[in-house]
């Protein structure tokens, strides 16, 4: 009895009203359409906190695994097959057979019961060091001696060479090959790492006494050849 008499008051009331009113099924009366309810008040948002985050080493740095190694290896000389690679690094004895670095690099030998290497030695750092090296001089020949492979297909050295000790112009070039090597772009390195490397570019083309590569180039390979051989490159 209740809910019908509110229902007839309803009606009453939309008689004497030119808004339509709505009636919900359990009697309650719904504002007429067009009439605006003003929002409740809200409480502001909670300020934003901050997190501490600890970027201390957890653990002790573990060798990639060789295989890793290899790939990574023969993806800097373009994506080339082992046996292809091998060629290609070879030029005036810069590189001997691969049989020569497998184990170097902590591959197991079954033939002579070798097991797997698990940490870094200084062979394996000695062994980097020989592989960095042919594969930053062979691509400085194909890169920048010619100066006709185009830019877009040279693998490693994707610039022009440097004029001067324009630190700059080194920076941006030093970029390309920090982006190569170790995957990221050298600005979030940290901040001593461009100047350390310009003064090792700077160190090497003043004492360069001739040989088969220019100040600039020789440079460059040493460049090079240490990023290969950095801690980023082979330690997780």
């Amino acid at each position: 009895m209740r809910s019908m008499a509110l229902a007839l008051l309803a009606l009453v009331a939309c008689q004497r009203s030119d808004k339509p009113a709505v009636i919900a099924p359990t009697g309650v009366v719904i504002a007429p359409r067009g009439e605006l309810i003003a929002p409740a008040a809200t409480d502001p948002l909670p300020a934003h906190g901050f997190v501490t985050l600890d970027t201390s080493l957890k653990a002790r740095r573990r060798a990639v695994p060789a295989e890793v190694v290899l790939r990574a290896y023969l993806g800097w000389f373009g994506g080339l097959a082992p046996r292809e690679a091998f060629l290609r690094a070879r030029g005036n004895d810069l590189f001997d057979q691969w049989s020569y670095y497998l184990a170097a690099l902590g591959l197991p030998d079954h033939h002579v019961d070798a097991p797997r290497v698990s940490q870094s030695n200084t062979v394996m750092l000695a062994t980097m060091g020989r592989m960095g090296e042919a594969l930053c001089i062979r691509s400085i020949e194909r890169d920048l001696r010619t100066r006709t492979t185009p830019l877009a297909d040279r693998v490693i050295f994707a610039f022009e060479p440097v004029v001067g000790p324009d630190r700059a112009a080194f920076a941006s070039r030093f970029d390309v090959l920090h982006r190569t090597f170790l995957g990221y772009p050298a600005t979030l390195a940290p901040t001593t790492r461009t100047e350390r490397f310009f003064a090792l570019y700077r160190a090497v083309a003043a004492r360069h006494r001739g040989g088969r590569l220019t100040a600039d180039e020789t440079a460059w390979a040493a460049v090079c050849t240490a990023l290969v051989q950095h801690p980023e490159a082979w330690l997780y």
